[in-house]
């Protein structure tokens, strides 16, 4: 192993709930009642796939954009409420002490990565980070991992990440993956995705360290 490749948003971030009130927001203000379980369910994938997995294609075709342009506006409005979760920065020491790459593959646009990289010291901490500007394709297309790893030329890694998106580009990617229960997705649907184990936050991945970068 000589890269790990970390999603932010609900893994070291604690932000997928400040996510899903941001996308409810965003849908009453243009008239579309979204039950917020269901967007729940769909943070982690891509925004410009998010509109049509939770409230279908034709507001899609017919408010998608507004959408996107009211959720950025109504994230921006919490994202000083949005901390990181315990042992983030801890955990990216611990994993460059062993020699080993992390590499944060963020699919968040660019404004709201950025503070997420400064809180956690990313410059220092990591050997690249990604936002969705870097890959055509959200997850769950492996491209933005595929990516994370390019770009520190990585031979052997694996994956760090909450969603079942996260875990499913993974596999596309043919890399293995951890799961984590810090973005409230349960322990056995990313098994089933694909997790090779699960762990509560990054605090567990600390911990259990010698486990899985084994």
């Amino acid at each position: 192993m000589d890269t790990v490749v970390l999603d932010v948003d609900g893994t070291l971030l604690d932000s997928n709930y400040h996510h899903v009130i941001a996308w409810s927001r965003a849908f009453e203000a243009l008239g579309v009642r979204v039950a917020s379980w269901r967007i729940h369910r769909a943070i982690g994938m891509g925004g410009d796939r998010l509109v049509s997995a939770v409230a279908g294609d034709d507001v899609e075709r017919d408010h998608g954009s507004e959408i996107r342009d009211a959720w950025e506006k109504e994230y921006d409005s919490l994202i000083d409420e949005v901390h990181l979760l315990p042992g983030a920065r801890a955990l990216l020491d611990a994993i460059r002490h062993r020699g080993i790459t992390p590499v944060l593959a963020s699919s968040s646009i660019p404004k709201h990565a950025d503070r997420a990289f400064r809180l956690l010291d990313a410059d220092r901490r990591a050997g690249s980070a990604t936002t969705s500007e870097d890959a055509e394709e959200s997850k769950p297309d492996p491209e933005l991992i595929l990516e994370a790893i390019e770009r520190v030329r990585g031979f052997e890694a694996c994956v760090i990440g909450d969603s079942l998106w996260d875990i499913e580009a993974a596999q596309r990617a043919g890399v293995p993956a951890y799961g984590v229960l810090s973005g409230g997705n349960a322990r056995q649907e990313l098994v089933r995705a694909g997790a090779r184990e699960v762990y509560a936050d990054p605090c567990d991945l600390l911990e259990h360290l010698d486990e899985w970068l084994a």
